[in-house]
This record gives structure tokens, sequence and C-alpha cells, in this order.
């Protein structure tokens, strides 16, 4: 079993990634997240590197959406990780998203022991 994880920073894109999980016949749950550059910049916390993005932040919507899916087969998690990737142009916009995947090693609650 694996855990497909999707930071999305392009939110506007939320409703084509949740279509891709449907259309595989895949569960997944969707939280409202904010990036820790956002955080340390509105607790005025002052990080060098982080300064010069500033005001890149300011005015924008530096919110995101994490997508958490625990996939058992790992050709359908390829198949999940390719749409998405695919659906993102992710290679060649960076910063749309994050995706990574885990092994999951305990699973409880999902149907089957």
């Amino acid at each position: 079993m694996y855990a497909l994880c999707l930071i999305l920073n392009k939110v506007d894109k939320l409703d084509d990634v949740l279509d891709i999980f449907y259309h595989l016949n895949l569960g997944a749950t969707v939280i409202d997240s904010e990036g820790m550059g956002k955080v340390l910049l509105d607790h005025d916390i002052e990080v060098p590197v982080f300064s010069g993005i500033k005001k890149l932040i300011e005015g924008h919507k530096p919110y995101n959406k994490t997508i958490v899916s625990v996939i058992r087969d790992e050709k359908l998690l390829r198949k999940a990780v390719d749409k998405i990737k695919e659906e993102l142009n992710y290679i060649e916009k960076p910063g749309i998203g994050f995706l990574f995947v885990v092994p999951v090693m305990e699973c409880h609650g999902f149907g089957v022991e």
C-alpha cells in the first residue's frame, strides 16, 4: 500500500485532480493548508530566505490544498501519478504543486485488516 500526497498550490485545478481520483475509483481526503513561508510572514518572523518573497506572497492567496489518497495497487498508483502530472503539466510548470508517495506499513479503518 502507498500514500499519495499532493500539495496543490494551484487550487483552481482541484476539481480536475479529484476527477482523476474519481475515474480511477480512488478515494481521497482534501485538507486546507498553507505553506511555512506564509505562516512565518504572518507572524513577522524574519527569515532571510523568505523576506525576498514577501512581496510576491502579499496580496495573493498563498493557501493550498493537500490531497491524500491511500492506494493498494502499485499499477493504480502509477496511473494516478502519471495522470496528475499530465493534468498539472508538472514538469514544465514548477510551483503548481508538490507530489510525493510513501509506503504505508499499516492501515486501519480502510475496510481490510
